[in-house]
């Protein structure tokens, strides 16, 4: 299951994705994330290369990994991918959903986060759009969250009616 949370800058995306992990782990749900840096101009920051994986990064290396007794990272050059590529190369463990922040245009589920009605006017027009999330409504997560398990069991359904 892939679920997208997009919306325009600083409309709450992330805080959102913090909170739908949050719920979801809590009802024993296996998550992945992805996130877009939608920043054309700036790219990401990457780890200081005063750690050695960085070093072998920084002199050329096209992928470095390191792992440690409970965290793995990895640091790939390469050009902007589908989300689809970037999930099918870059996920290597078991999940229940992948919850992904952004890619606005790609052909998933998506949730759209809005703060006004001119953002919502325009975020009307991307595909597959199946829940509207307003940060000014009182009751917005509660109703969010009751939506969220209510389209987990949906897809979950869905996936063992095909198998």
């Amino acid at each position: 299951m892939i679920l997208q949370i997009v919306g325009f800058k600083d409309s709450g995306k992330t805080t959102l994705l913090q909170q739908s992990i949050t719920f979801l782990k809590s009802q024993g749900y296996h998550i992945v994330t992805i996130k877009h840096h939608g920043h054309e101009k700036d790219d990401i920051t990457l780890q200081s290369s005063n750690v050695d994986h960085m070093k072998h990064f920084e002199a050329g290396a096209d992928q470095s990994i390191v792992q440690g007794s409970a965290y793995q990272q990895t640091v790939t050059r390469r050009n902007q991918p589908s989300l689809e590529q970037l999930i099918k190369e870059s996920v290597t463990i078991s999940y229940d959903v992948i919850l992904v922040e952004g890619f606005k245009n790609e052909d998933y589920d998506k949730i759209v986060v809005y703060k006004t009605q001119e953002e919502l006017e325009e975020l009307r027009l991307l595909t597959h759009v199946q829940y509207f999330y307003n940060y000014n409504n009182e009751n917005a997560l509660k109703n969010y969250e009751q939506w969220l398990l209510k389209w987990m069991k949906r897809k979950d359904e869905h996936k063992n009616e095909t198998i």
